[in-house]
């Protein structure tokens, strides 16, 4: 039997990979939006460690799955470190950035990832970004100013917080990059969510009287967040497992429509004409830099575009 896929289990794989990215999504949306109601009440490190240890669960579960000694085992102790750090801080300032401004204006301000990502992995790694892509890249941060700038929704606080979010979630998945080459997912998603607790932990400690204790529903709203997330990264990473990047990834941005739907049913929030124009020049860079990035790859693999 041949061991090259046919057609049909290959449009399969491509099937699964966007279904697996569209529940991420949501799944992520609505980790942001419970995000976003739970830290007007309650200290960002206090949300980032219950988050964290809910988000234990099933990460536990998979960890068992692949092996508890293989999981634990690395040789990249601080570079694992590092990373975990990065995402730890991306994870702080993000939410401090989500109680200040409307659910969609932030998630458009994400959608810059891509960008930030092939702009650091040229910089740092030295990958190959040809022009096209370079333009592509000034186009999307000029639409996140589009976003934070005339619109008005954005206090300076949250400009700052959302800008160092996405630089070190940038810094952090330009991590990721390196340490895949030999530590696993369940390695890297373990080592963080283990740090995201201790660190977490020591701030409340550090910083005593933060600590709220949360209602009954309140719990409730915690152990979602961390399921949510837990659950979004499984379907994340089966997704790019399952599909090639660039069949999966501009399914992303379905994000945005899920945090406009939320912002308004929930806060009554709509993106007015600025915001909006923002976001698009941001989506449709990223969508010209993952479709760049592909063709690219097929080109030097002698495959037609």
């Amino acid at each position: 039997m041949s061991s090259n896929p046919s057609p049909d289990g290959d449009w399969r794989g491509r099937m699964h990979g966007i279904a697996f990215m569209l529940v991420g999504i949501t799944l992520f949306a609505w980790h942001d939006a419970l995000n976003k109601w739970l830290v007007t009440a309650y200290f960002v490190y206090q949300l980032l460690l219950l988050r964290s240890v809910f988000s234990l669960v099933p990460v536990l579960v998979l960890v068992r799955r692949a092996g508890v000694r293989k999981t634990l085992k690395t040789r990249k102790f601080g570079p694992l470190l590092f990373r975990s750090f990065l995402l730890f801080m991306a994870f702080a300032t993000w939410v401090g950035a989500l109680d200040m401004v409307p659910l969609a204006d932030m998630v458009a301000v994400g959608m810059a990832m891509p960008l930030v990502v092939t702009a650091f992995g040229a910089l740092l790694l030295g990958e190959s970004v040809d022009s096209r892509r370079w333009a592509a890249i000034f186009a999307g941060f000029f639409g996140v100013l589009l976003i934070v700038g005339p619109s008005g929704e954005f206090p300076l606080a949250a400009t700052m917080l959302a800008m160092s979010s996405v630089v070190f979630f940038g810094m952090a998945f330009v991590r990721t990059r390196r340490l895949g080459v030999t530590e696993s997912a369940e390695t890297m998603v373990l080592y963080q969510v283990v740090f995201n607790c201790i660190g977490s932990g020591l701030v409340l400690l550090v910083l005593p009287g933060k600590w709220l204790m949360p209602s009954a529903v309140d719990w409730g709203l915690f152990a979602a967040v961390g399921l949510c997330a837990g659950l979004a990264q499984f379907c994340m990473t089966s997704a790019f497992r399952a599909a090639p990047l660039s069949v999966v990834a501009p399914f992303e941005y379905f994000a945005l429509v899920w945090a406009v739907i939320l912002g308004y049913v929930v806060w009554s929030d709509i993106p007015d004409l600025w915001s909006v124009a923002g976001a698009l020049i941001v989506v449709a860079s990223g969508l010209y830099t993952v479709y760049r990035e592909a063709a690219l790859r097929r080109a030097a693999s002698g495959r037609p575009p």
